[in-house]
């Protein structure tokens, strides 16, 4: 069963997974934007915890996955670039978290902070060359054609909709990636937020 669900917070996306696995949804794979895939089975009283870490290498990954197994956690699911690391207590040894304090626990929240500022600045940086190479003329994404808006009848439509799938070629990746710029500019934010009043806390 995939479920489509956005968190910010991982604190209270460890309580969703949780509660999923009470009603018998485990938790197989997490993709890009929110798509959570569970496998059904039998309902288990889960522990998730979630950290949030990029890897410059696949043995740094290795040795990061590693160094929780000793401790009693296995790696559920979670790859190099995915940012997103789920694990399960398998041992009596493991500790009730895999952080040792509050302020470990809180950074996770600034690195997700972190890498969504870094998006929502490639975004934006997209978006100025674009608008730079259409000499700041909105109107030069859409309709090309010398002339189209003086044509008439049936030489308008035949022209018209000879270049309508190119100019949404144009327009939608454009489109696509602003409103993904805007998205990751609101979790920066939030995360950010989270991280600041985590490390308040008592």
């Amino acid at each position: 069963m995939k479920k489509f669900k956005i968190f910010v917070d991982m604190n209270e996306e460890e309580k969703y997974l949780n509660e999923m696995a009470n009603k018998g949804f485990i938790l197989k794979k997490y993709s890009a934007f929110g798509r959570y895939h569970f496998e059904k089975g039998n309902p288990q009283d889960l522990h998730y915890r979630i950290d949030y870490r990029l890897f410059k290498s696949k043995s740094e990954f290795n040795d990061y996955v590693a160094l929780f197994e000793d401790a009693g956690w296995k790696h559920v699911y979670g790859t190099i670039y995915s940012g997103s690391q789920y694990f399960l207590p398998v041992s009596e040894h493991a500790s009730d978290d895999i952080f040792s304090d509050k302020e470990s626990k809180a950074r996770r929240h600034k690195r997700l902070s972190q890498v969504c500022l870094l998006n929502f600045a490639l975004m934006l940086l997209y978006f100025l060359i674009v608008l730079i190479s259409i000499d700041f003329k909105l109107e030069n994404l859409f309709f090309l054609t010398p002339g189209l808006w003086e044509m008439e009848g049936a030489k308008f439509w035949s022209a018209f909709w000879f270049e309508f799938p190119f100019m949404l070629w144009r327009v939608v990746p454009i489109i696509v990636l602003l409103i993904l710029g805007i998205v990751y500019g609101i979790w920066a934010i939030k995360a950010k937020k989270l991280y600041n009043k985590l490390m308040v806390e008592e």
